[in-house]
């Protein structure tokens, strides 16, 4: 490996770390990476997604739903809406980068891609879409590898979880 592409992905990680510290800060990653780089579609859906799944959470909190749902409720789905949003932008954010990386340098570099355990799938996908630049296919793509991404240890956690405070709302220390 060339020594420009380990800081290329000490920087890519740095990046990625500082823009998923909270709902906001993706959020305006996203709309960052947008304005760099309209073609990529997928990018704009996520800013509007991650800035929808901010006032969900900030709702929670709100007048409306602190009188239907107990606090212990409204914490899982905080976390729920946290964890997915974090995935989500774990996986994507270093593939926009090595993207914009690409445009760049003039190149693709998703070779790159296993440093950041993005699915082989996915490192297809970006060289079809740097070589025939498809962006509805790119879309579906990305929309499909985040829904794997969430699915089994967020979706799947959360539903058993909100099952599991419906039928015993005390927890089992009320046994």
């Amino acid at each position: 490996m060339l020594k420009t592409e380990k800081q290329l992905l000490q920087s890519i990680k740095a990046q990625t770390a500082k823009g998923n510290r909270d709902n906001i800060s993706r959020t305006k990653a996203y709309e960052q990476f947008f304005r760099l780089h309209p073609e990529i579609q997928w990018s704009f859906l996520a800013g509007m997604v991650s800035r929808n799944a901010g006032w969900n959470m900030c709702d929670l909190e709100g007048i409306w739903f602190s009188d239907l749902l107990g606090l212990k409720y409204r914490h899982h789905l905080f976390l729920t809406y946290e964890e997915a949003n974090w995935r989500i932008f774990q996986d994507a954010y270093p593939q926009l980068l090595l993207y914009h990386y690409s445009t760049k340098y003039g190149r693709p570099l998703f070779h790159l891609c296993h440093h950041f355990f993005i699915t082989k799938f996915m490192k297809n996908e970006w060289y079809s879409f740097w070589k025939h630049g498809n962006r509805e296919k790119l879309v579906t793509a990305l929309i499909i590898n985040e829904q794997n991404i969430i699915e089994e240890p967020v979706i799947k956690k959360a539903i058993i979880r909100f099952s599991f405070s419906i039928i015993f709302p005390a927890g089992l220390d009320a046994f």
